[in-house]
């Protein structure tokens, strides 16, 4: 099926996926996660930067943990 230009410029694409336990897990994970309406932006999103860091961003946040900067070569 073609993709269907709408007025404007946008263009409408529909992508059938299976996706499989064990190997898709990062993206049933998005998939279950996404609210309502907002599946399509959370893909563009993933498409655009990968998936396992929307999928982070997504879960609940547990207690903040303080900054580590030990990586930088530098002390501070």
């Amino acid at each position: 099926m073609p993709p269907e230009v709408r007025p404007g410029g946008s263009l409408v694409v529909t992508v059938r996926l299976t996706l499989q336990p064990g190997r898709d897990d990062d993206l049933i994970a998005l998939v279950e996660m996404a609210p309502r309406g907002r599946l399509a932006a959370m893909v563009r999103e993933a498409m655009r930067s990968g998936v396992s860091s929307k999928v982070t961003a997504f879960e609940a946040e547990t207690e903040e943990q303080p900054l580590d900067m030990s990586g930088l070569g530098m002390d501070v």
